[in-house]
């Protein structure tokens, strides 16, 4: 990945110092019960029963479950501080962490900018061994969380590792992927989804509850994909083989290949992140059409579910919209052609005053593709307020250039001789 040059997060909490003691819960549980498994299957076999089940939640953050018991009820005890001491490799792990959260926060403040909607980022909490969240006290082995009571994204980074030596999907778009799978699922919170999912569960039995689960886990894997198109096509972050290292990360957590590495067999009706098959199916789905539209995971279930899923709705990319008109044009070398759509503000430049002024900012629409506004301000007012980020609605004439195209007349003409054009800005129209 392209991504030594790209902003750091402020929203990254570092509680690697720290350690959090915890007692009783599932895991508890599942520690009293090891004498009684010993006498039936030997060290040898309670060992590899053992190891499966560590392997199981580590990938899938559901180590509680599967021991019988519910993460949020576990008690805890006193937090320890202790000296930090890290690697060069961990220390240069947190930096690229905190590109990643960066980039979800760019691509998701702008995807919901668009709808009329406010973003607000989560905090991503680095940790070692254990930790204490809203949703309880959590060991490394549970595997990266998102716990929707604080809105906070839990990691220890030696899950890396594990990715990479155990589960063989190594690689930094690997690593991205998992972050963006659990950014999923606060945008799920955000959207009110995860609070009907949780709510429709209570009411299911184990087998249908693991059903909706399920749905709402691929939602996560389609919107990591959402993602990662529109990260990397506002800022080309994937080099060769970053797909193919992100693909096989999906795969590598399913939960039929985790469980036969684990038991040896596969149990459908206990699946609740998704089969391989499913995870990167639903992966490729928001990756290709980068579009949140084509992530609702819940249509044609045959139990209770979410009536819709509640994601911001994105602009159409079919044929006629403004986006594909201007990479059409630009593609084609088209001039003078009238063209209307939306896009985010990238940069503003400074006006350009010689001859006729105009206010010049460059535009990145929604397929991508930039464009040089020229709106001259000697026929219209001038946006005042407009800084990058801010998105803005157009209408006015393409001319084509090998740099990506400049948008003008995006005025009245007072001498008529033209098509009159506009911007529209936070409910203003300029013309």
């Amino acid at each position: 990945m392209r991504w030594r040059r790209n902003r750091r997060s402020n929203n990254v909490e570092d509680h690697r110092s720290m350690r959090a003691s915890g007692a009783g819960g599932s895991g508890a549980g599942m520690l009293r019960l090891l004498p009684i498994v010993f006498k039936f299957l030997g060290f040898k076999g309670t060992a590899i029963l053992m190891v499966g089940i560590i392997g199981y939640g580590l990938l899938t953050g559901n180590l509680g479950s599967l021991l019988g018991g519910d993460l949020a009820q576990q008690s805890v005890g006193a937090t320890v501080q202790q000296p930090l001491q890290e690697t060069v490799e961990e220390k240069e792990l947190v930096d690229f962490v905190s590109v990643v959260l960066a980039d979800t926060e760019d691509t998701w403040e702008a995807i919901f900018r668009q709808n009329g909607m406010s973003y607000k980022a989560p905090k991503l909490v680095l940790f070692r061994d254990s930790v204490r969240s809203a949703c309880g006290f959590a060991q490394s082995a549970m595997g990266p969380f998102y716990c929707p009571g604080d809105q906070k994204v839990y990691i220890d980074l030696s899950f890396y590792s594990q990715l990479k030596n155990r589960f063989n999907a190594p690689g930094d778009f690997a690593q991205a992927y998992v972050i963006a799978h659990e950014i999923g699922h606060h945008i799920q919170t955000l959207t009110g989804i995860s609070a009907k999912v949780h709510k429709a569960r209570k009411t299911l039995s184990k087998i249908e509850s693991n059903k909706l689960s399920v749905r709402q886990e691929l939602q996560a894997d389609c919107l990591a994909g959402v993602w990662a198109r529109h990260a990397n096509q506002a800022r080309q972050l994937l080099e060769e083989g970053d797909l193919e290292e992100g693909l096989r990360a999906a795969s590598a957590i399913g939960d039929d290949t985790l469980q036969r590495q684990s038991a040896g067999y596969v149990s459908p009706d206990s699946f609740t992140h998704g089969s391989a098959e499913q995870r990167v199916k639903w992966f490729k789905v928001g990756l290709a059409g980068g579009d949140l539209n084509g992530c609702n995971t819940f249509k044609s279930l045959d139990i209770q579910t979410p009536d819709s899923t509640n994601l911001p709705k994105v602009q159409s990319r079919k044929a006629g919209s403004g986006s594909s008109e201007v990479l059409s044009a630009y593609e084609h070398h088209r001039s003078d052609v009238q063209v209307r759509g939306a896009g985010i503000v990238a940069h503003t430049l400074r006006d350009d005053n010689e001859g006729s002024r105009h206010q010049k900012f460059i535009l990145k629409l929604s397929n991508g593709h930039s464009v040089l506004v020229a709106h001259n301000i000697d026929l219209a007012p001038r946006i005042s307020s407009l800084k990058r980020g801010d998105r803005i609605e157009f209408f006015g004439e393409y001319e084509w250039s090998e740099q990506g195209g400049v948008l003008h007349w995006t005025h009245n003409d007072p001498a008529g001789r033209h098509k009159d054009g506009w911007l529209k800005h936070n409910g203003t129209l300029y013309q």
